[in-house]
């Protein structure tokens, strides 16, 4: 089973992209708190990645700042970098995604 939940604040606005094939992905990064063994707080910074109507509403939703909920799966990438040296990226692909806190003008239009 891979399967993530993870909730967080958006470090910046997310970047959108299109393939290819014109499908939207999303990519963003969220800071997760954790707490330590000594009772202090330390700050996790997780790569997202949402694709196709998912990240349509991250690109119209989702701001720096902004506190979500999302569900989805760990995905582990290998590529090699400019200089050849092999390199590892981890990322959540996101599967569902809740906003948790509004803006008080969003609130008030709703």
């Amino acid at each position: 089973m891979n399967k993530a939940i993870l909730m967080g604040r958006l470090t910046a606005d997310p970047e959108i992209r299109y393939t290819a094939n014109e499908k939207p992905v999303a990519h963003f990064s969220i800071a997760v708190d954790r707490p330590t063994k000594d009772g202090e707080k330390s700050v996790d910074f997780i790569n997202c990645v949402a694709w196709e109507g998912l990240a349509k509403v991250c690109g119209e939703w989702l701001k720096k700042g902004r506190l979500v909920a999302i569900e989805g799966r760990i995905q582990v990438r290998k590529y090699q970098d400019k200089a050849g040296k092999s390199q590892t990226w981890t990322e959540i692909v996101a599967k569902n995604l809740q906003i948790l806190e509004w803006s008080k003008k969003e609130k008030a239009a709703k």
